[in-house]
């Protein structure tokens, strides 16, 4: 059993500056506004986002939310239930991990996700009663020990030796009842010989007792029992007192869920939620709120409160059985993320993509843009698969969106001013009619000019000049896929060809416009020992105009690659010697898929891979510095689509499979000169573990910190912009309360400045 213990086990959501997040710090941006469960207890309401907790206190009407940022074993979850006798909530992942959190200590129970289980293997619902809680699955019902915090039994509902799949437990006066796919069983409630299926007992006086029912309750002595409707004919929800009858049928309605409440009990049915007395006279019906349609998932009654769990709204709550409250947190549109894209503060996260043939996804269009701690969401019904974003580096308010199908999309101020297509622009469709207006790498020239991918057209590169005009480089490339494209310092174009067809290189001589001038060539990434690389993924010039992509067998990197149009230049794989006496070397990363990579302020290269989460390495590529993945760190998911480095605050932002988070990172872009140098945190409080942190200064600036007396206590050399210090002397020891003076100089001594910093202890 893992236990972890958390200084504030939720983090309360204060929108504190970003610049002031100490260095080192994970923070999540998942989706708040989704609700999928909920766990109603007399302090806290919990509500599951499928990835995350969002969390509602009573008392201080405050939201707060639990991730993995902040302790959670995992990032997908399944279900989650509440015990009020043991102060517990229980969440069950999608890989049948369970985690424990109570008196602000998680506890984890991996022993179902390491058990080996035939077929399908998921949690579908958990009930409490006592000191146990009981998770109901594809395997039967698990029963934890609360107290013990270990699983207690196993019970397999069925019939002939098979073990049923169980949607929901409850639990009558002596009975414990299991709905599955098999019909209604139920047992003593003591649990004896529970493990063996023939001692549960099918419920025969159902309609239809080997149909699959899907949620149940025990309430006012009878039982309410819901079978799942077939071929969209809606379900029937069953009454069992002294005889069985039909309580509630609708065509096309279905019902998700049965909870109860202190005088009642809620159906939950997608699109409305019924409220009913103990003795099951309707009470309210809930249909309609704005804005939104709703999708609900579970209702709660809570004496004169109704709890909704809404897909599409998040949390809700019908205070007074009359107003409707939506309790989200700010964050983006979804966790779908194929792209990150971060200038000045400024990040847009890209929600579309493309399967593994790069056909469309269709997924619905979502952009979402955060600055200064707030959110912005983008959405179109008209468009789809959100790819690429360039932010205009002139004015951050103006970007463009690259489309898998409707076009180019350009924004002022997170509004639309214009969608690009073949009907309005150069722009080509694939198939005339249909949203197969394909962009796909976008890149913008010191000049403002946007330079546009477009696969399986004339005229594979266009441009956008600032005027809105067009120009339609004759190159066209004969291949299926081309892919994101790179404008280095030097102002060359390289493109990506995916899937096996090399990379495309164009020099335009720095005239757009005329073509008479321009070089350009196809070519399969090659390295001086020959090895030809078909595959790449990413593509990045780092600080000193060296050109890294990323291929299906670690990085490569062009150095001198302006040399590139002139001769076979060829690429470097970085080795690593083993050290161990034999003279061999490896590879860094020779293993992996490179789908990553992002150049910090102190030239230090962020790799993601498509299956061993983020490495760190060194501005030569030599040494790692850093490994995070889902086991050592906060990360989400070991699958990274996107990475990107925010040049002012040192962020990285990463894009996952299960959403994007970002790591405040020790590297800035360095400034030009010293207009803005400011420590955080300052003062440095009693409480505070993390590492001091001065930001705006300019590359490689020497820092020198001295107490009030003069006396020299640490020096160091900034990383890009930012130094760090861990606020110990060289013996290590704890500096002691006081004002600390830091001086920092520019490296070749042309400017200086001071700055003092109050410590706490």
């Amino acid at each position: 059993m893992r236990i972890v213990y958390i200084l504030t086990i939720i983090t309360v959501l204060v929108a504190h500056l970003s610049a002031q997040t100490p260095v080192g710090t994970w923070s999540d941006h998942l989706i708040y506004n989704k609700a999928e469960d909920l766990a109603v207890g007399s302090e806290d309401i919990y509500a599951s986002t499928g990835s995350s907790i969002l969390v509602f206190n009573r008392e201080f009407e405050e939201l707060r939310k639990l991730s993995k940022i902040n302790g959670l074993t995992e990032t997908g979850i399944s279900t989650i239930g509440w015990s009020e006798e043991n102060n517990t909530l229980i969440i069950a992942y999608t890989s049948t991990n369970v985690d424990l959190v109570t008196d602000n200590t998680i506890y984890n129970i991996p022993d179902i996700s390491l058990k080996y289980i035939p077929g399908k293997k998921v949690i579908n619902r958990i009930r409490t009663k006592g000191r146990y809680a009981y998770l109901a699955g594809s395997f039967g019902i698990v029963v934890i020990d609360l107290i013990k915090k270990e699983i207690y039994d196993t019970w397999k509902p069925g019939d002939n030796d098979r073990t049923a799949e169980v949607w929901d437990v409850t639990f009558g006066n002596d009975e414990i009842y299991a709905a599955t796919n098999m019909g209604l069983f139920y047992a003593d409630a003591s649990g004896e010989g529970l493990s063996y299926s023939g001692n549960w007992t099918p419920e025969n006086r159902l309609p239809y007792p080997q149909g699959n029912y899907n949620a149940l309750l025990y309430t006012g002595n009878r039982l309410y029992a819901n079978r799942s409707g077939e071929n969209f004919e809606g379900d029937s929800l069953f009454v069992i007192g002294t005889a069985c009858s039909l309580f509630l049928y609708e065509p096309g309605l279905f019902n998700r869920s049965l909870e109860p409440g202190p005088d009642g009990f809620a159906v939950s049915s997608g699109t409305s939620a019924r409220y009913y007395s103990t003795g099951g006279t309707l009470i309210k019906t809930i249909n309609s709120y704005s804005p939104g349609i709703p999708d609900i998932v579970m209702t709660v009654p809570d004496n004169n409160n109704i709890w909704i769990a809404d897909k599409n709204s998040g949390l809700l709550r019908l205070k007074d059985m009359s107003v409707i409250e939506f309790m989200n947190l700010p964050g983006p549109v979804s966790n779908d993320a194929i792209n990150i894209t971060t200038l000045n503060g400024k990040t847009i996260i890209c929600g579309g993509g493309v399967d593994i043939s790069w056909n469309n996804l269709w997924k619905p269009f979502s952009v979402s843009v955060n600055e200064n701690n707030s959110w912005e969401k983008i959405t179109s019904a008209q468009n789809n698969d959100a790819m690429r974003a360039v932010i205009d580096p002139r004015n951050s308010n103006h970007f463009f969106i690259s489309t898998w199908g409707t076009g180019l999309m350009e924004f002022e101020n997170n509004k639309l001013i214009k969608n690009y297509t073949d009907a309005n622009s150069v722009l080509n469709n694939i198939i005339p009619g249909k949203p197969y207006v394909r962009t796909s790498g976008m890149a913008m020239d010191d000049k403002g000019y946007l330079w546009i991918t477009q696969p399986e057209v004339p005229g594979t590169i266009k441009t956008l000049k600032p005027d809105g005009t067009w120009i339609i480089n004759p190159v066209t490339i004969a291949v299926p896929t081309v892919g994101d494209i790179l404008i280095t310092r030097a102002g060359h174009k390289w493109v990506l060809l995916p899937r096996g067809y090399g990379l495309f290189l164009l020099d335009d001589k720095g005239t757009p416009e005329s073509f008479v001038d321009d070089v350009s060539k196809k070519i399969m990434v090659t390295d001086a020992e020959n090895k030809v690389f078909s595959y790449y993924f990413s593509i990045a010039e780092d600080l000193d105009g060296n050109i890294w992509i990323g291929t299906d067998q670690g990085p490569v990197v062009y150095y001198s690659p302006e040399r590139i149009f002139s001769t076979d230049l060829k690429a470097y794989r970085i080795k690593i010697p083993r050290n161990d006496g034999s003279g061999l070397a490896d590879y860094m990363l020779g293993t992996e898929t490179i789908t990553a990579i992002a150049v910090d302020g102190a030239n230090r290269k962020w790799i993601g891979t498509s299956g061993s989460g983020a490495y760190l390495l060194s501005p030569d590529g030599i040494t790692q510095i850093a490994h995070y993945n889902e086991s050592n760190s906060p990360l989400f998911s070991n699958t990274i689509t996107s990475i990107s480095v925010d040049n002012l605050t040192g962020n990285v932002w990463f894009a996952t499979s299960k959403g994007v988070q970002s790591l405040r990172g020790d590297a800035t872009e360095g400034a030009e000169q010293f207009t803005n140098v400011y420590a955080f945190p300052n003062p440095v409080r009693e409480d505070f573990e993390g590492n001091l942190t001065i930001t705006g200064l300019m590359k490689e600036t020497r820092v020198s910190i001295t107490d009030i007396s003069g006396n020299l206590v640490y020096k160091t050399v900034s990383d890009g912009g930012q130094a760090s210090w861990d606020l110990r002397t060289y013996n290590g020891q704890r500096v002691a309360t006081g004002v600390y003076m830091a001086f920092c100089a520019a490296a070749d001594g042309s400017q200086s400045c001071v700055i003092k910093v109050l410590v706490i202890r």
